[in-house]
């Protein structure tokens, strides 16, 4: 067996386009006509067109009074050498009012040769010709990496971080003995942390598993954190910081709770509404599509990170580069409009090093996420979204609000935000309706003329973004909208999540049995996206299932132990805790992911506890062990630290407190306000139930240095090359099935 990265050898097919060079030289005899010339000299530009491109229409400046101008300009058309392509040439006179088309004329693409210029005289009338250069090349490079490997600043990242791991693992297990401490980088298990989705609730309760993690010396084992939804807001937070890691999180979590002290709709006042609307409409008139969850973006930018809302994400590459810290991963899904997220979602990562979808083996550097793409080309390029952006996207469910806050309409039966988000799609959030027809129109209440005449307002101020101005109260408007990067390529179908699966693993037929039962969940998960579309919608990952499994769950990274913070909401405190965990256990299955039974009845056996731990059967393959942590308040109700336990009337009270049964709702999904008390409580109930069950980690990390001590080789998988080759092509047939 090697110890090599298989992936690397597989080779994702992927389609090449031409970049056709044109340099408009000059023109001779330019004539508006005998009479036409007797009135007026011509003031002559050129305009290309070539209509199968997708920046089809590009021009040259004008020059006053010229009949023999000279432009020499040069433009470039990104083409598919599939299409017939041609190239539309009209010469035009700039005029004040409107301008004149002189002539046109039109050249086929096909005869030029690859790889040589032609100077090309355009005939236009029986007088007038404009002379061109064209000049018809591959494009060499892309701007989109096709692989299902790992891309090399994370290889190096990872191999960095497994010396600093192997010394955190030697100082949190110092008192162990040596079979259970790794001897070589080669024997360090990968740790991964994972958060859920939940809103502030997700935030406030994961800023107290970072503390716990960063202060215990668990966070200095770990190589990846994981989050989704109201968790990535915390990560964002915490790695945009200027002091991180250098401060921890204790520091950086005492500025969160002043964030969060204060309503953030106070941003919705006129002034704040004015500089959003200023700064989508430059957004819009660069060519980016623009929705609220820009606008929902800027919100939660402005209350979490008022003073950095320039940050990018690739910027977080500076919190990384010295594996100083653990790689933190985002996400969202790409959803179709007429297709239920639990039927459909591509899950979309993001790193500080790369923005892709595994599922097509496609990613590319931050920087190129909303530009616009042909055959993975960029062929208009816009500066890179800011942090914020992206949190509005992570977590986009939250574009609901809008709903509420400007009071646009209500739903039927008065039901709680909670509710509504329960039962949203993203056909809810990214249909092609015209009107939401299964809501009510707005009823009226007894609210003031004033908040009426300010909802009003604002409706106007942001629905002047959008050439449809009921796009308001449709759906479309609530989702994240980017162009499509994938456009212009030719995809059939899906490449398998885990191409090695036949040979790592061999389930059992009792394993194909699922506690989730429903039959159209993940129906249609290996269905291709739609590459025709100029743009794709992309939503909140919580829409399928609320922990983001799926990026620490690739192969390719080798988890051996996932830590998991589950904040989910639940009818009340005592319901089992499993519903989402069980959803990522079937997606892991169905993609032939190595993933432990997950078996609900422990709930009935073992009762409500902190944490849960789910291990590998005898004899899986690569199957990582799961430490699945409650939002509970338990044990914290008796001791303010592990073993110390409450004393005073004050501090008993202090920890007395529900989290979903709570009449006052103070942990609601939509709560976007905590009061310094809140906070506390929820922060500090989660530090707890870290810190009171170590122990648990501790020995699950035992138990992965025992696994990896057996399994030296072990990278992402370990594979002989005899195997690789058998694997090496994964291409694509109109079938839609994937084949070597």
């Amino acid at each position: 067996m090697s110890a090599i990265d298989p992936y690397q050898y597989i080779i994702v097919e992927q389609q090449y386009s031409h970049k056709l060079k044109v340099k408009v030289l000059r023109a001779e005899n330019v004539t508006k006509g005998a009479l036409g010339d007797l009135l007026d000299t011509p003031d002559p530009y050129v305009e290309l067109f070539i209509p199968t491109a997708p920046e089809s229409r590009k021009r040259t400046r004008h020059i006053d009074n010229d009949i023999n101008p000279e432009w020499d300009e040069s433009f470039e058309f990104i083409l598919d050498p599939n299409q017939h392509n041609v190239l539309e040439l009209t010469l035009m006179d700039a005029n004040y009012v409107m301008d004149e088309t002189l002539g046109m004329t039109s050249y086929p693409i096909s005869n030029l040769k690859v790889g040589q210029k032609e100077m090309v005289p355009f005939l236009i009338g029986k007088t007038t010709k404009v002379h061109l250069e064209l000049g018809l090349e591959v494009c060499s490079a892309n701007d989109l990496r096709f692989s299902l490997a790992l891309c090399d600043k994370e290889k190096l990242y990872r191999q960095r971080r497994r010396e600093r791991v192997m010394l955190g693992i030697k100082k949190l297990l110092d008192m162990e003995k040596p079979q259970f401490l790794p001897s070589n980088p080669q024997e360090v298990p990968v740790i991964a942390v994972v958060g859920s989705g939940g809103g502030f609730r997700a935030m406030v309760g994961f800023s107290g598993v970072m503390k716990a993690l960063y202060e215990s010396g668990v966070l200095d084992c770990a190589t990846y954190i994981a989050g989704l939804s109201g968790s990535t807001w915390y990560m964002s937070t915490l790695y945009s910081h200027p002091e991180f890691p250098k401060k921890g999180p204790e520091q950086i979590n005492q500025e969160l709770m002043k964030s969060v002290s204060s309503n953030p709709l106070r941003l919705l006042l006129p002034q704040h509404i004015t500089n959003y609307v200023q700064a989508l409409w430059t957004k819009k008139s660069g060519g980016q599509p623009v929705t609220f969850a820009d606008i929902f973006g800027m919100l939660i930018g402005e209350t979490l990170i008022p003073n950095r809302m320039d940050s990018k994400l690739s910027e977080m590459q500076e919190k990384i580069n010295e594996a100083q810290s653990p790689m933190p991963l985002f996400t969202c899904l790409h959803v179709k409009p007429d297709v239920s997220e639990l039927m459909f979602a591509d899950w979309v990562e993001f790193s500080p090093y790369e923005i892709g979808m595994s599922k097509y083996g496609t990613f590319m550097s931050p920087d190129l996420f909303g530009n616009k793409f042909f055959m993975g080309t960029v062929v208009k390029k816009y500066e890179e979204n800011p942090l914020h952006f992206l949190m509005g996207v992570w977590g986009s469910a939250f574009s609901i609000l809008f709903n509420r806050v400007l009071g646009v309409n209500d739903v039927p039966g008065g039901s709680t935000m909670e509710e509504e988000l329960e039962h949203i799609k993203p056909e809810h959030i990214v249909g092609e309706d015209n009107l939401d027809n299964d809501e009510e129109p707005r009823k009226v209440d007894n609210q003031s003329d004033h908040q009426h005449a300010q909802a009003s307002w604002m409706q106007r101020m942001v629905t002047s973004l959008f050439s449809d101005s009921t796009l308001f109260n449709t759906r479309e408007g609530r989702a994240g909208k980017v162009h499509n990067f994938m456009l212009g390529l030719n995809l059939n179908t899906s490449i398998p999540f885990s191409p090695f699966s036949d040979i790592l693993t061999q389930n059992g037929p009792e394993e194909e049995v699922d506690a989730v039962t429903d039959p159209y969940e993940f129906d249609r998960i290996y269905e291709p996206l739609d590459v025709k579309s100029k743009k794709i919608h992309v939503v909140d990952s919580g829409l399928t299932y609320n922990l983001p499994y799926p990026l620490i769950l690739r192969p390719q990274r080798g988890v051996d132990l996932i830590i998991s913070f589950d904040f989910s909401a639940r009818p009340s405190d005592t319901s089992p805790p499993f519903k989402e965990l069980l959803l990522a256990e079937k997606w892991a299955r169905m993609n032939k992911l190595p993933f432990p039974r997950i078996d609900p009845k422990v709930f009935d056996r073992e009762g409500m506890k902190e944490c849960y731990v789910f291990k590998p059967s005898k004899g899986d393959k690569n199957c990582p062990t799961v430490i699945h942590f409650v939002l509970v308040n338990l044990d914290f109700r008796k001791f303010k630290a592990p073993g110390v336990p409450r004393e005073t009337e004050q501090e008993k009270e202090f920890a007395d407190f529900d989290i979903f049964d709570d009449p006052e709702t103070p942990y609601s999904t939509f709560n976007f306000q905590y009061s310094n008390k809140a906070f506390t409580q929820l922060h500090d109930l989660m530090e707890f139930n870290t810190l009171n069950n170590i122990e648990v980690i501790k020995e699950a990390m035992k138990e992965s240095i025992v696994y990896r001590k057996e399994n030296p080789s072990r990278c992402a998988v370990s594979l002989s090359l005899s195997e690789i080759q058998n694997k090496k092509f994964l291409k694509r047939d109109p079938r839609g099935l994937v084949h070597n």
